[in-house]
């Protein structure tokens, strides 16, 4: 309730400066392998989301990019392409199982209290060893809210990451972010990521953009703090 009254405000406050994708130069490509394209293929039809590598066996993306017209994909039908640029890639795996959060409804109307639920991770009939693609790891977003990054593939640009930094948080409920950084196609499940003293985490994952103009641009689901494998449904 209290994410819905702030995003009620905000998408009628005046808009705040749009963060610009920039096109990921070649030369840093290799540091942002772990993050490629999950593309959905079916006889006459595909469909490009983000996903992020963040173990061996594992790829989290949105939800929805795991279903097609409200029903659950065929996890053969789920490829993904780690480090895709122009034709290159670094690795390639075809999902072996899906899991959704359980509460996710794909057919309800676009929303914070679906995009809240919108997390889905594929789990890869082939890993991918680290010594190919270096996952990663997840982290849990501090509550001093720290400037962030958005790095993804978007449909007018399907052939190379594009990526916006600094992302601001301009709400924030319980399993939910507001950003800054407008999403358009293509970017759903692509990550929202923390520097840390470590190194780059992921907090979050796109899930939709809200109307142009508005102040908060995406809404981000944080990611789980639990193992999907033991505690989210499978979806054959």
């Amino acid at each position: 309730m209290l994410l819905r009254l702030a995003l009620c405000l905000l998408l009628s406050a005046p808009a705040a400066r749009a963060q610009q994708a920039e096109l990921l130069p070649a030369a840093e490509q290799p540091a942002w392998n772990a993050i490629g394209r999950v593309n959905q293929a079916e006889y006459r039809s595909r469909r490009m989301c983000t996903g992020t590598l963040i173990a061996a066996d594992l790829v989290l993306t949105a939800a929805h990019c795991l279903f097609r017209n409200g029903v659950p994909a065929r996890p053969e039908d789920i490829h993904f392409v780690a480090g895709w640029r122009s034709g290159d890639y670094a690795a390639h795996s075809v999902a072996a199982e899906l899991l959704v959060d359980p509460e996710f409804e794909p057919d309800a109307p676009a929303s914070a209290a679906r995009a809240r639920r919108d997390v889905g991770f594929m789990r890869l009939a082939e890993p991918i060893a680290a010594d190919v693609v270096v996952p990663l790891p997840l982290a849990t977003l501090p509550q001093d809210d720290p400037a962030l990054a958005l790095i993804g593939y978007r449909r007018d640009r399907a052939q190379a990451l594009s990526r916006q930094i600094p992302c601001h948080v301009t709400a924030r409920d319980a399993g939910l972010i507001g950003l800054d950084c407008p999403v358009i196609p293509g970017t759903s499940g692509a990550p929202v990521l923390w520097e840390t003293p470590d190194g780059w985490r992921v907090v979050a994952l796109v899930s939709t953009a809200t109307p142009s103009g508005a102040a908060t641009q995406a809404l981000a689901p944080l990611v789980p703090s639990a193992d999907p494998a033991t505690t989210w449904a499978r979806r054959p």
